[in-house]
């Protein structure tokens, strides 16, 4: 799958993310994120094929990835 910018691929990411939170509840204990960086004819990867760019929006991913981490805090 190409995205157009980063605004794009960010959003599928953070997407992603809230479409894990409910299976979290119901037990689930881990999720990957497996394209790294992009290869070959892929270009969905949290950074280009050479290493040198981080093309999704970080802010944005650790704010998701936080809202992940701590969605279980105030189940205890």
């Amino acid at each position: 799958m190409k995205y157009e910018n980063a605004g794009q691929l960010t959003d599928e990411y953070v997407k992603l993310i809230d479409e894990f939170m409910p299976l979290v509840k119901r037990g689930y204990s881990a999720g990957v994120y497996t394209q790294t960086t992009d290869v070959e004819g892929e270009v969905n990867g949290l950074m280009t094929y050479d290493r040198k760019i981080n093309k999704m929006d970080e802010k944005r991913l650790r704010e998701a990835n936080l809202r992940l981490v701590h969605s279980l805090d105030n189940n205890k």
